[in-house]
């Protein structure tokens, strides 16, 4: 089997992990608030990341491109690491989980799946990148397809409400560090920019929860079930902690473009994981929704200048 083979199988596997957290986080979500919830992944993720490069600088296997330093020299470093960790996943993850209180998730797998676009409109507005008409095209018929996903009649979210704001918002937040992610990454590697990103976003939301009063002992609801259980070491040590390593193995052999194309598949592993996994219901317009979102996103990447492709590096969870 060739690198290339490989790679594209690493890069479909990830498109399709990642559109699962808002799944596995469903039954989490009975026994715990969605902000111990965020706590509890960014500190399993960061524990596994750690364990993941440690061991990989000891045997040869990874290396530093540079030192992070806590320091006032390197506050601008501290400052987006702090940023990409607090706003760009934990708020990102926090306001995913919490638009579960009003939309189902494969509504809210289709809504993150507008990740991509997002990001490339921060460029365009901060980093001035520029669309292609077709590009431009394929992001209206995207959101064109969410809006037929919200204002489906049968849905048993019963139209548009809060929680598609709420998704978008989160969706937004991931979006607006992406271009400093990258910046990062390239300064100190990826897998060291994720690690020190998780930290943050485990101690921010630790300290934001110790002044809210929120009930920390509500963790220990993971172990009520296996199935609990298992869907934290999914989240934590799976989706956050490790994937990302597949997803720059990917990323290597097949390029920013063709992983980012392997990344459309988000959307549509959420809906189809929330219809058999969680029972949610198949209807037409439901159908017809994830069809043009699928489509336009796939024509978006498709059209995408290759210098603006190349930019956020690290685009998605």
């Amino acid at each position: 089997m060739s690198n290339t083979v490989k790679g594209w199988i690493a890069a479909i596997f990830i498109g399709l992990l990642w559109g699962i957290p808002w799944i596995v986080g469903t039954p989490i979500l009975e026994v715990m608030d969605a902000q111990v919830l965020v706590w509890v992944r960014y500190t399993v993720a960061f524990i596994t990341l750690g364990v993941v490069f440690n061991v990989g600088l000891s045997t040869g296997k990874m290396k530093k491109k540079a030192d992070f330093k806590l320091t006032w020299d390197n506050r601008s470093d501290v400052f987006w690491a702090a940023a990409c960790g607090i706003i760009g996943q934990g708020a990102f993850s926090y306001l995913s989980f919490l638009s579960l209180e009003y939309i189902t998730a494969s509504e809210n797998g289709v809504i993150q799946g507008l990740i991509p676009i997002l990001i490339l409109t921060v460029g365009f507005f901060r980093h001035n990148a520029r669309f292609t008409i077709l590009q431009m095209l394929a992001a209206v018929g995207a959101f064109i397809g969410v809006a037929i996903l919200v204002m489906d009649p049968n849905s048993e979210t019963n139209g548009f409400n809060i929680g598609h704001l709420i998704c978008l918002g989160s969706a937004a937040s991931f979006s607006c560090t992406a271009y400093a992610r990258a910046k990062l990454a390239e300064k100190y590697g990826s897998v060291a920019t994720m690690f020190h990103q998780f930290i943050f976003a485990s101690l921010g939301f630790g300290v934001y929860l110790m002044f809210s009063g929120a009930d920390f002992s509500s963790a220990l609801g993971i172990f009520s079930s296996p199935l609990r259980v298992l869907c934290i070491v999914i989240l934590g040590v799976g989706i956050s902690g490790t994937s990302y390593l597949v997803y720059i193995y990917a990323m290597e052999r097949v390029g920013v473009d063709g992983t980012g194309m392997a990344l459309n598949l988000m959307p549509l592993s959420s809906f189809v994981l929330a219809v058999f996994a969680l029972g949610e219901a198949v209807t037409p317009m439901r159908l017809l929704a994830m069809a043009v979102v699928v489509v336009s996103m796939m024509l978006f990447m498709k059209f995408a200048h290759k210098e603006t492709a190349a930019e956020p590096k690290v685009a998605t969870e």
